[in-house]
């Protein structure tokens, strides 16, 4: 059902997020140096949590030397796309006019051709651009701590899919591999969108892992293309939760989708799933909380970072297990429509998962992979 505006509910103003506070910039401070003795002076609450975390191998460093290189090698490719000078840049000088509708109609179609699976386009709400730069990746045109200034208007919300097959192996090597492969995908096409709009002559910036000024999943549900799970994640009816996101912000004009309401709120009430999942007990379990302005559940990130430096993954337990991820089949196709129109089905969704799937355990890595480093099995949810 497509709405006039987005179910979340706001309670009070919606308040800003700096990059900084997030845990995985929080990761990246040396010890030592003036940013991370400057930062900690300011938040001491999280200083032993995250000494503790870097004293853990971290992401790429848990297992056999033949894989992590491939993943390392995803992220060397991704870097090259990720910098200042690949996600922004100079604007013809002669702007080519064009209506909002048939220039959202060209956007979406050369999205798709670049291989995008899910477009939407929506308003750029200044609550969900970042303050300030929390990770730099050692580029030198970005300083931790550097104000963002960013004013475009309106925003385009790009999905890529991830092959749930690879992501029900996580917590492990080939999980994050999987990842990285769509990160470096969503780049490639989230840069080649910006530079033509540019070629347009009008302001444009790809935002993609990990140079992001945006937090592109509120982005993405305020134009429609899903609803937030209790997981913390974006759930559409197209591909679950099992995607992932970049944007690209413009002042080209463009007509917007409508947000939807596919019965996400109703069946992550009853459903459950990825909290029993979760080896992290991140996931909570009751109800939702206000965060910055917003009704939602409310993750525990610092214990779900403390798996993925723990494994060497970013997990993705909880992707897995979600009803919303299963195969796409055309049963699951109908199954995913019944529940997002008639909200008892929902519920009876999550039953039949869990009768015909039964409590979610990693799946068999792919063969091309080695065996895989046995850490997951320290967790008592996933055995």
């Amino acid at each position: 059902m497509r709405l006039a505006r987005p179910r979340y509910r706001v309670i009070g103003e919606l308040t800003p997020f700096d990059e900084r506070d997030n845990v995985q910039a929080r990761n990246t401070l040396e010890p030592g140096t003036a940013d991370c003795e400057a930062f900690y002076a300011r938040h001491p609450e999280w200083k032993d949590k995250d000494d503790q975390i870097r004293g853990l191998p971290g992401l790429g460093h848990v297992g056999s030397p033949l894989d992590t290189l491939m993943l390392g090698m995803e992220m060397e490719t991704l870097l090259r796309f990720s910098g200042e000078d690949a996600v922004d840049g100079p604007i013809a000088p002669e702007p080519v006019a064009i209506a909002a509708d048939r220039a959202a109609e060209k956007i979406k179609g050369f999205a798709r051709h670049l291989g995008a699976d899910v477009v939407r386009i929506g308003p750029l709400d200044p609550a969900f651009v970042y303050t300030n730069i929390g990770k730099t990746w050692h580029d030198p045109a970005r300083s931790f701590g550097q104000m963002i200034e960013l004013t475009h208007k309106n925003a385009i919300s790009i999905a890529v899919g991830l092959d749930p097959r690879m992501i029900e192996t996580g917590p492990v090597l080939s999980e994050v591999v999987e990842v990285m492969r769509v990160y470096g995908k969503l780049a490639m096409i989230s840069t080649t969108l910006a530079a033509y709009i540019r070629a347009l002559g009008y302001p444009a910036r790809a935002h993609v892992m990990p140079n992001y000024q945006v937090l592109t999943v509120p982005i993405a549900i305020d134009a429609g293309m899903g609803e937030l799970g209790r997981h913390g994640l974006m759930i559409t009816k197209e591909l679950g939760s099992c995607l992932k996101l970049s944007t690209v912000t413009t002042d080209l004009p463009l007509s917007f989708d409508s947000p939807v309401d596919i019965g996400i709120d109703e069946f992550c009430k009853d459903c459950r799933i990825c909290a029993d999942a979760c080896p992290s007990g991140a996931i909570p379990h009751g109800s939702k909380k206000v965060i910055r302005g917003v009704e939602k559940w409310q993750i525990n990130p610092e214990a779900c970072f403390t798996v993925w430096n723990e494994t060497g993954t970013d997990c993705g337990v909880c992707v897995g297990s979600c009803p919303w991820t299963n195969p796409r089949t055309p049963f699951h196709r109908f199954s995913v429509e019944l529940a997002s129109r008639k909200r008892k089905a929902g519920w009876w969704m999550s039953r039949a998962d869990k009768i015909f799937y039964g409590k979610f355990k990693p799946k068999a890595t792919p063969a091309w992979f080695e065996e895989p480093d046995p850490t997951w099995k320290k967790y008592k949810r996933l055995r």
